[in-house]
This record gives C-alpha cells, structure tokens and sequence, in this order.
C-alpha cells in the first residue's frame, strides 16, 4: 500500500485509495493529468506574464499574392488575483497598435475583458480620427491569418470550454499532450472546437488545429526550437498560422518581449489609441 493512502469503505469492504499526490507521484509524469488540468496548465505558463509589452511582424501576401510585412506593437495586463478570479470586474485588457506598413500606421485595438458585464472592444481608425466601440470576434489582424482570437487566446477563461485529453503523440521527436477542447454555447471564441498539442516541459503548444461549426479551418505551428524564457513563461517566437480554406499562410515573428513592465491603467485608455497616431 502507498504511504499515506487514504481508506474508503465500501459496504463491509475496506479499500485503500492513494492520495492524489501520491498518485501523481506514482505514475509516469502527467499521466494522471486530465485535459483541463492541462489546459490549465498552458494557460498559467502565459499568466506568469502579469504584464507584456512586445513589437513582432506578421509575413503574409495581399490578396494579389504579393508579399507584406504587418508590423504591431502590443501590451497586455492581467488583473486577475492569485486565485485566477477577476478584481474588481475585470479579467484583463490589452491594446494592439499597428506601426506599418504605412497606410495601416498607428492603427489601434483595445479589448477590455471583464466579468461583470460585457467585454469592451475598441479600434482606432487614422483615416477617420475616431474612435468606435466595434466587435473583434473572427477579425482579420489587418489581413493576415490570424485573427484578434488568436492574439488573445492568453485571456481566455478555463470555464469557456469542456476538455478531453486525447492520447498522447509526438510531434518532430517531441512528446506531447493532446487535448480537445470543445467551447461553450457562451464563449465568445469564434473557434467551436481546437485540438492542441502541448508540449510537455513547458506546457507551449506545438500545434493547435481550429475548428468552426465541424469543419477544420486553421491550424497553428510553433517550432519547440523557437520557445524562449521570458521571466519564467515559455513564449513561441515563431508561429506559422495556415487558413485551411483559402490555402493561404502567415508567419508571426516576436521580435522583442518585456516581461512584466510597469504598466499603468492609462495605458490601456482609449486616448492611447488616439496618441498613437504621433
């Protein structure tokens, strides 16, 4: 019997079950893991980040087939508390400015994500010089193939979807876990299901397939020689994102990452937005 085993009865029966962390320190690493304690897990590597600030481009070709560069700049504040639960409403914001090519330039985002009512979403348009309150659900970023879903998927909330863990694989000599995740009718991805291979030292998916409404629609490539430490959380540098229907193709390069700057509430104003343009 393991040390510490705690004993059930069952009927005139007594059984002696393991302690969770017994069991865990049993049986190979993560075996016992379910899909959301995985999940969870990929989510809580991105969170050690409690603030970001990050410039990358976005190589993609226009609708012409030519190629194009799509420049951002990006900061990001998480508010929740130790326990992962919202302070005073709010779950995070994060604000993405777009610095070229030219006639895109200072192009801006804001997305405010909060638990006591509706998310916020704001964008910045240089040739109108306004701001407007808009929906970024299943937006293009400026094009590319990948969306405002994409960029946020470190927001998302573990309650937003139901896990299965798949058997395990190995993807380029690398093992790792698979997990299912199916959203709920109220989650506000414009994904209805993923399927993503997490690695398992640093728990960085390696690849994540996207589906909407049972069709495959996008599939999500992060090479593991590409994953960097920054203040502990292990972020892809490289990630290549295939649209599946339109055969077409956009590689995101990190160029630089801050860990955890001092980041006020005024930055993630709406007059940043609009100072952007300078």
């Amino acid at each position: 019997m393991l040390m510490g085993a705690v004993s059930v009865q069952a009927g005139e029966k007594r059984i002696d079950a393991p302690t969770a962390a017994e069991v865990e320190k049993t049986l190979p690493a993560g075996e016992s893991l379910t899909g959301k304690e995985i999940y969870d897990r990929f989510l809580r590597n991105r969170r050690k980040l409690r603030t970001a600030s990050q410039e990358g481009r976005i190589l993609s070709r226009d609708g012409a087939g030519n190629p194009q560069e799509t420049r951002f700049k990006q900061h990001a504040k998480d508010y929740r508390d130790a326990d992962e639960n919202p302070v005073d409403g709010l779950y995070s914001k994060t604000v993405i400015q777009l610095v070229g090519p030219y006639e895109i330039r200072w192009s801006g985002y804001l997305y405010v994500h909060r638990s006591d009512r509706a998310d916020d979403q704001f964008s910045y348009a240089p040739s109108r010089r306004r701001v407007s309150r808009i929906s970024l659900k299943g937006q293009s970023l400026a094009g590319t193939d990948f969306s405002f879903d994409d960029f946020l998927v470190s927001v998302d909330d573990i309650e937003d979807a139901d896990y299965n863990r798949l058997p395990d694989e190995v993807i380029d000599g690398t093992p790792v876990y698979v997990v299912t995740a199916t959203m709920k009718p109220d989650a506000s991805s414009q994904y209805s299901k993923t399927v993503s291979y997490i690695e398992k030292e640093r728990y960085v998916p390696l690849r994540t397939r996207y589906w909407d409404d049972g069709v495959e629609v996008k599939e999500l490539v992060s090479p593991e020689s590409k994953i960097k430490d920054f203040d502990g959380a292990w972020v892809p540098t490289e990630s290549r994102m295939t649209d599946l229907r339109e055969e077409t193709a956009s590689t995101m390069h990190l160029d630089e990452l801050d860990p955890n700057p001092s980041l006020r509430d005024r930055d993630f104003s709406l007059s940043v937005l609009l100072e952007g343009r300078s």
